[in-house]
């Protein structure tokens, strides 16, 4: 399967999202790093002459950052409010020893606000879209089809 990888704003936030085009089958992927909106176009049910998606749009309500010491990463998307038992979870997970918890965050999105919970998250996550686009335009310039926005995280 083919598919194009680029930032887009986020259809919640208004920051930036990334968006995963399955071009040959219109299957489409949208998530966001910063309020945890995500959204899927999947393939559900497939005839020679016809195909039925299933489309899934689930808001943004935040996001958990996990990063290890090794570098690897743990991302989890909130599909719904923080209760205090996630919140008591996520902190445990953060202070365990293999964790780098000055990469690690953890950011609650409510009623449009921004509430960062615990940790730093990086210098893109503060940027509008428009800036970020600037962003990566100035830095890797602007590919022949201005849509497609470099990632950087």
């Amino acid at each position: 399967m083919a598919s194009i990888l680029y930032a887009i704003e986020c259809p919640c936030c208004g920051r930036s999202a990334f968006e995963d085009d399955y071009y040959k089958t219109d299957e489409k992927f949208i998530f966001c790093l910063r309020c945890g909106f995500n959204y899927t176009k999947t393939i559900e049910k497939y005839t020679k002459d016809n195909i039925e998606y299933k489309e899934e749009k689930i808001e943004g309500h935040g996001i958990f950052i996990l990063v290890n010491k090794d570098g690897s990463q743990e991302k989890i998307i909130l599909n719904s409010s923080l209760t205090n038992e996630l919140l008591e979870e996520l902190k445990a997970k953060v202070n365990d020893n293999n964790v780098n918890q000055e990469k690690s965050y953890l950011i609650s999105h409510e009623n449009e606000v921004f509430t960062i919970l615990f940790g730093n998250p990086p210098e893109n996550f503060y940027l509008s879209f428009e800036e970020y686009r600037e962003k990566m335009f100035a830095k890797y310039g602007v590919p022949d089809f201005d849509f497609m926005v470099p990632i950087e995280e």
